[in-house]
Formats: C-alpha cells, structure tokens, sequence
C-alpha cells in the first residue's frame, strides 16, 4: 500500500488505467460500428441524402436465387442445357449456403459465371416463345439486379466506416481488436 500512496506510482497506474479504458471503449466503439455497417448488406438502407430506401444487397441476391430457380426448373426439360442448369443450381445453392459475406461474395462471382454460359448456350438452341420469353426475363432480372448491386451504397459505407470518427480513433485502431466490414467484391 505504501505504493500507492507514492505520488509518481499513482499517476502513472492512472495514465495506464485511462489509456486502457480508451483502448478498450475504442475497440468497443469500432466493433459496434462495423456491426451497423455490415447490417445494411442484410436490411435495406434509408438513404436520406437521395431520399429513397435502398433495397439491400442480399435482397438482390435473392432475387437472383429466385431467378436462378425459375429459369433452371423451366430448362431442365433441355437435354442440351443440361450442364448449363446444374452449373446454375450448384452456384445458387453455394449462395443459399453461404455465410459471410464474402461468401456470398463468391457464391455470387459464380452465379454469374454460370448465368453468362447458361444465357449464352440458351440463345443458341431452338426455344419456344414461353422459353425465349422465361429466357429475356431471366436475363433482366439478372442484369437489374446486378446494376443494383453494383451501385449498392454498402461497399462505399464499409471501405469508410470510420469516416468522421476523431484522430485518436485512426491512432488507436491498429493496437485494439477491432473487425473492419467485410466488404461485398
């Protein structure tokens, strides 16, 4: 105890002590952050500036997964697109079983792999007018959807969460343990 009553040995367990706490309140603070960042992947964003909701990233993914099904069980009957329809159904099951985001991220490289060589060999057999029709609908919603993911604020958000935050912040991150979004690309 008599330590502690040792004026010098006081303020440097103080100093340490508040520079822990910060540390530890930074850490928590980015964390909490990055969280609310990566949220807006899964929920659509109020984007106040533009005045409209943004629908999510995962929502156009989705949509692609729902596209994928349509297209893949009214093709299925082509001996010819066989390949093609299983590719299809393989990439859209990676992305239902995907986790992260990155993993959404890849399932969704593939998807689109797989969607050009589907659309590609379809275009080249002889399709009935339902077909060809199914066909130029699968292809907007794989187009519209992937503009809308492209253009999606979420990776702008992640790459600059801390946009805003004070100088002691961008100092402190590297010494505590805090996770950046995960970005979608």
């Amino acid at each position: 105890m008599k330590l502690l009553k040792n004026r010098k040995i006081a303020i440097i367990i103080t100093i340490i002590v508040v520079i822990l706490a910060t540390m530890i309140g930074v850490g928590r603070s980015l964390n909490d952050l990055s969280r609310e960042v990566e949220l807006l992947f899964y929920e659509d964003a109020d984007l106040e500036e533009a005045g409209f909701l943004q629908p999510s990233i995962n929502r156009h993914l989705d949509v692609i997964s729902q596209a994928i099904l349509d297209a893949s069980s009214l093709f299925a009957g082509h001996p010819e697109l066989t390949g093609e329809t299983q590719a299809l159904t393989e990439a859209r099951r990676d992305l239902m079983a995907a986790q992260s985001i990155a993993e959404k991220y890849s399932a969704y490289r593939d998807i689109t792999k797989a969607s050009e060589i589907f659309i590609n060999s379809a275009g080249k057999i002889d399709l009935s007018d339902r077909e060809t029709d199914a066909l130029n609908d699968f292809q907007a919603k794989l187009r519209g959807a992937t503009i809308a993911i492209q253009n999606n604020e979420y990776n702008n958000r992640a790459k600059n969460f801390m946009e805003g935050s004070f100088f002691i912040v961008y100092v402190l991150k590297p010494f505590v343990f805090a996770n950046s979004p995960q970005l979608f690309g």
